[in-house]
């Protein structure tokens, strides 16, 4: 699995949200969807928003620099996940028209959203202990 996107349940979200655990996986992702010119981030960590061109829909990927979870503690790594995800919220209320979701909304939202990169990253790379 580390070297393909793990896709996030889509619920209600009207974009597409994945989590990228590799370059390799940065790059096989980007060739199946269509997205020409798109780098692997550099940073710590990422999130991008890009339209897939085979199949017309906006997508978003989050990164973290591979080796991200030898050099930081799991507090760390949790933290850059929870700051990805933010943005990742971001994106969607914007995509949406929403301009102030309810509280309740955002929290359960930003829950379901961490709780899926974490097992993503988890499920690919594993978890600093």
């Amino acid at each position: 699995m580390k070297n393909r996107v793990v896709w996030l349940d889509r619920g209600w979200q009207p974009v597409s949200i994945g989590f990228c655990p590799s370059e390799k996986a940065w790059r096989r992702e980007m060739k199946r969807l269509g997205c020409k010119g798109e780098a692997y981030p550099s940073s710590d960590g990422r999130c991008t928003r890009f339209e897939a061109s085979k199949s017309n829909s906006e997508c978003i990927i989050v990164t973290l620099r591979d080796g991200a979870e030898r050099d930081h503690s799991l507090v760390e790594v949790a933290g850059l996940l929870v700051h990805e995800a933010t943005h990742v919220w971001q994106f969607i209320i914007e995509s949406i028209g929403e301009g102030k979701p309810s509280a309740e909304l955002e929290a359960y939202s930003m829950q379901a959203i961490v709780q899926a990169l974490m097992q993503a990253f988890d499920e690919t790379r594993g978890l600093p202990k």
